[in-house]
């Protein structure tokens, strides 16, 4: 971390002041050290330049296994494609490019950091990411080098930020959490008024198919695996089955404009054009995690209508995903 993240950070416990402790420094960076809450017994540590905010008395909500899955794959699935950059304004719009410079911009969940990466080189002023998973790793590792780029391990649930970012958003994280508005609250409340939020979250619609068939699989298969079993099977049928679809009928039939005709078509022809590693990590993203929900149009309304948000832009994404973007006009009701 750079000692300018303290300026963002407070005591997920209590909300109180963290100061830096017993630390040791690489160039602009904090290596190791604590962060020691002023307010109350609270000491979280700094390792490998990650300030880590899981304890035995507070870990994660979220299931163990799902964030030791999501750990193995950002650490076997670290790399960064030239087509993050498009697909992540893909699943932020209405927000561009434009948007970024001069903003504070958390990444809830971050994974390996690719959207971290994005959003700094788009001009943000700082950038944060957040995630439970050991992903924080991989992340760490590809923004080290930028100045005003820090990684925290934390629970989206019990983040340790004041309510000072511009910007925040969650992509493909949410549907993974036992309580997926929880966690949207929780993003909430690190927002300045004013802030902006994005979410993009598995929708119900026309993926119903998509729940029978990865109940099929995980109550047959899937759950007897460990994380080298899943990535096999993840990738025997992205190989034998879903790749060959993909190049051979809708990647030709999204170039001929008849996405519609072709079952699941919007969603399939959108990802024929991913590279195959990236074709592999959704596949194996879809049946891996034992915790996922499938969030429906009504449900992800309700979630910004409650919440009393502003400006709300609510949109199907390919008819099987919903994005979500917003205004926060007033500091939201903790709980």
């Amino acid at each position: 971390m750079k000692r300018s993240l303290l300026a963002l950070l407070c005591c997920p416990n209590c909300r109180g002041r963290l100061d830096l402790v017993e630390g040791q420094g690489q160039g602009k960076e904090v290596v190791s050290g604590v962060l020691a809450c002023q307010d109350c017994p609270a000491r979280f540590p700094i390792r490998r330049g990650i300030p880590r905010f899981l304890s035995a008395e507070r870990g994660s909500e979220s299931p163990r296994e799902d964030i030791d899955h999501f750990g193995y794959q950002w650490t076997r699935f670290g790399f960064l494609s030239p087509t993050y950059e498009a697909q992540f304004l893909d699943w932020i719009s209405p927000v561009e490019r434009s948007f970024f410079p001069g903003k504070t911009v958390l990444d809830a969940g971050c994974g390996k950091g690719r959207h971290l990466v994005c959003a700094r080189q788009f001009g943000a002023a700082t950038v944060v990411g957040m995630d439970a998973s050991d992903g924080v790793e991989t992340a760490y590792e590809h923004v080290r080098g930028m100045d005003n780029a820090h990684v925290v391990q934390a629970d989206i649930h019990h983040p340790p930020f004041k309510p000072v970012f511009d910007y925040a958003y969650s992509v493909g994280v949410l549907h993974h959490l036992p309580d997926p508005e929880a966690g949207f609250r929780s993003i909430l409340r690190v927002l300045r008024p004013g802030g902006r939020v994005s979410v993009w979250v598995y929708g119900l619609e026309n993926n119903r198919w998509v729940l029978w068939l990865r109940k099929l699989l995980w109550s047959g298969v899937v759950a007897r695996l460990g994380p080298s079993g899943r990535k096999s099977v993840s990738w025997a049928a992205t190989a034998l089955a879903l790749w060959p679809a993909l190049k051979l009928v809708y990647a030709p039939m999204g170039r001929l404009g008849l996405a519609k005709r072709l079952f699941y078509g919007d969603y399939l022809c959108y990802i024929s054009g991913f590279s195959f590693r990236d074709v592999w990590l959704i596949v194996l993203d879809h049946i891996s995690p034992g915790e996922q929900h499938y969030v429906s149009g009504p449900e992800i309304a309700r979630w910004f209508r409650d919440a009393s948000l502003k400006d709300v832009v609510i949109e199907h994404h390919n008819r099987n995903s919903w994005r979500g973007f917003a205004r926060l006009s007033s500091p939201p009701r903790r709980g």
